[in-house]
């Protein structure tokens, strides 16, 4: 007999990880719209569980601003935060760093 998606150790459905990154580079996009693509990952740590209805917000703090020929590397931490629709805090749960293209 299969389980239930609420058979979990948390009873609710998980978001897969790489889904949070995805909004979290989508809510950068947004933030920096020149950006041509993301360089390099510096470090990536998930803090916490995600799950299904979670209201994501993401945090960018620009750490970096470095010139190159014809635009620049920007080295950003991004800090997502989900909170459920029933919870008062929200609650940490990706911690990226990152370095950009802006052209």
């Amino acid at each position: 007999m299969a389980k239930a998606a609420t058979a979990g150790a948390h009873g609710q459905r998980l978001v897969y990880g790489g889904h949070v990154i995805g909004i979290a580079a989508s809510h950068l996009t947004r933030a920096l719209p020149d950006l041509a693509t993301i360089l390099a990952w510096r470090s990536c740590d998930h803090l916490g569980p995600t799950f299904e209805g979670d209201l994501l917000r993401s945090e960018i703090i620009l750490e970096e601003l470095e010139p190159v020929d014809d635009g620049g590397l920007v080295h950003a931490r991004i800090v997502v935060s989900a909170q459920a629709e029933d919870d008062d805090d929200p609650r940490r749960v990706l911690d990226w760093r990152l370095t950009a293209l802006m052209p």
